[in-house]
């Protein structure tokens, strides 16, 4: 019987490991902090390559107990080839917005600028061309953030 209890305690917590993700990696590639903003993290989620384009995901997380203004401009954000030293900015589109979001205007090509409510996340995407010199690994950077170096491309 006191066999049968541990294993049924086992699998239960095994269960419940699973179900809360417990265990298991952190999600996103990497995580940097805020420079000035305490309590905001940013999660490099995803990139992706299709037909040229790479396609960057984010997450911005509050992890204060109070709600933040994280801003940025677009035209800030870059990817870094370090291997063949070329800088690459956002792409846009024939209006000369960026292509990223959300917006919280249009403001030199589109800007983020939202307030972050305590514990909770929002997402942020971002396009740029593929890097010409097929380098295995890139470097992200956006503003007020140390950058996400060394992030694979997947070649």
């Amino acid at each position: 019987m006191k066999k049968f209890l541990k294993t049924v305690c086992f699998l239960t917590a095994l269960l419940l490991m699973v179900a809360s993700g417990s265990g298991f990696a952190k999600e996103g590639i990497q995580t940097q902090t805020h420079n000035t903003l305490t309590g905001i993290e940013v999660d490099l989620l995803s990139i992706e390559t299709r037909n040229n384009v790479l396609t960057v995901k984010f997450k911005v997380r509050n992890t204060g107990k109070e709600k933040q203004s994280m801003k940025f401009n677009f035209f800030d954000c870059y990817v870094l080839d370090e291997i063949n030293q070329k800088k690459y900015f956002a792409l846009k589109d024939a209006d000369g917005m960026f292509i990223g979001g959300p917006f919280y205007d249009n403001d030199k090509g589109g800007r983020f600028w939202f307030d972050i409510a305590a514990g909770k996340p929002m997402g942020i995407w971002i396009k740029f061309p593929e890097p010409t010199g097929q380098p295995k690994s890139i470097t992200l950077s956006i503003p007020d953030l140390a950058p996400f170096e060394e992030v694979s491309l997947g070649k």
